[in-house]
């Protein structure tokens, strides 16, 4: 996410013209939105993308199943209607 936040930047530099970018070569200026590219090709194809989805979802469950654990504890002492 990074380096596309930063290929934007750069190209939105170049294309206002802003001095220390304007003067750089086209395949400089898109260099990192081809780096970009290829990242989010890697992570798609290797599989990095998705065990990192799968680690927030148990970290999220787990976050869950600590929060609710304490809603359903069984305490024989306090039942209701007992006497």
């Amino acid at each position: 996410m990074y380096l596309l936040i930063f290929a934007v930047s750069v190209l939105m530099l170049k294309i206002y013209e802003v001095p220390p970018v304007d003067g750089w070569l086209w395949p400089e200026v898109l260099l990192p939105s081809f780096m970009a590219l290829l990242w989010k090709l890697w992570a798609d194809w290797s599989g990095y993308t998705h065990k990192r989805t799968r680690a927030r979802n148990a970290r999220k469950q787990s976050a869950r199943y600590v929060r609710d654990k304490g809603l359903f504890k069984f305490n024989p002492q306090k039942r209701p209607g007992s006497r």
